[in-house]
């Protein structure tokens, strides 16, 4: 609680050459926050991350065998017409 009373509207730096120049720390104690509360909801979004490319790849691979099956129909289609021509 101390410290984020003394950092809160602290600047971060006092030197001018400093890219932090200017800004200030914005701090708040979060009564009963623990650390795995953050790290539940990062490896949550990672889950969920990974879900949807999952998905994607899942839908990826089935237009490209709807693609291939149909490259594969349309050659025997042709050769079919090329027999019939021949006739």
């Amino acid at each position: 609680k101390r410290v984020a009373a003394g950092l809160n509207n602290a600047p971060i730096t006092n030197k001018k050459g400093s890219t932090f120049y200017g800004d200030l720390w914005s701090v708040k104690f979060l009564r009963k926050f623990e650390w795995s509360h953050l790290t539940e909801k990062v490896a949550y979004e990672r889950r969920v991350r990974e879900y949807k490319v999952r998905m994607e790849m899942m839908q990826a691979k089935r237009e490209n065998a709807a693609f291939v099956s149909l490259v594969e129909k349309g050659q025997k289609m042709d050769m079919v017409e090329q027999r019939r021509r021949t006739k």
